[in-house]
C-alpha cells in the first residue's frame, strides 16, 4: 500500500472545509492538522472493512470512495446468503470523512466498507494523539466533539427514518 506523509499538496486550511472542524480557529486546525497522516489509496483498495476494529477518523481529501454494507438474505430455509450493498459514494469535493465513532469507542468495530473508486488521499486522524490533543486543548476538544455529536445525531436520524420506511415497506409486502 503507497504512503505518503508529505503534507505539501494540502495544508491546515483544508480541515476547514469539513463539518467536523467546524467553529476552529486557524491555530486550531494547525495543531489538529499536526497529528494528522495523510495517505494515498490506489482504486480499488478497500480502506476500512465492516467488522474490523479500528481507531482511526478518514478524512476524505482527493478521490471518490463507494460505501457498501453486507446484507444477509435468507434464501432457502436455513440458506443464507450475503452480499455486499452499496450504500453511498463520496467525492473530496463534499469534504466527506468516515470512521467518526472508532474515535468515541475502543472496542469499535466497522460498520460498513469503504473502497476507493479512484486515486485517493486521506487524512488519517487517529484515537490516540486526537484524544491526547483535545485533553491539551479542551476548548479544541470540546468542538471536535460537539461535531462529532451532531454528525452522529444526522445520521441517527437519518437510519431512524431509513429503518420507518424498511418496516412500513414490510408489513405492506407481508399483508398482501
Amino acid at each position: 500500500m503507497p504512503r505518503s506523509r508529505r503534507k505539501a499538496t494540502v495544508g491546515p486550511e483544508r480541515l476547514a472545509d469539513f463539518p467536523i472542524f467546524e467553529g476552529m480557529s486557524p491555530a486550531q486546525l494547525a495543531r489538529v492538522w499536526e497529528i494528522i497522516e495523510l495517505r494515498k489509496y490506489p482504486p480499488g483498495e478497500v480502506i476500512v472493512q465492516e467488522g474490523e476494529s479500528g481507531d482511526t477518523l478518514y478524512l476524505l481529501l482527493a478521490g471518490e470512495v463507494e460505501v457498501s454494507k453486507a446484507l444477509t438474505l435468507m434464501v432457502a430455509r436455513g440458506n443464507v446468503d450475503t452480499r455486499d450493498k452499496a450504500l453511498d459514494r463520496m467525492a473530496a469535493g463534499q469534504s466527506p470523512f468516515f470512521g467518526e465513532m472508532a474515535l468515541l469507542d475502543d472496542s469499535h468495530r466497522r460498520t460498513a466498507t469503504v473502497r476507493t473508486l479512484r486515486q485517493c488521499t486521506l487524512g488519517l486522524l487517529r484515537r490516540k494523539p486526537c484524544m491526547a490533543l483535545c485533553h491539551e486543548d479542551p476548548s479544541l476538544g470540546f468542538l471536535l466533539m460537539r461535531n462529532i455529536a451532531s454528525t452522529l445525531a444526522t445520521r441517527l436520524d437519518k437510519a431512524n427514518k431509513d429503518i420507518l420506511k424498511l418496516t412500513t415497506a414490510f408489513s405492506l409486502a407481508l399483508r398482501e
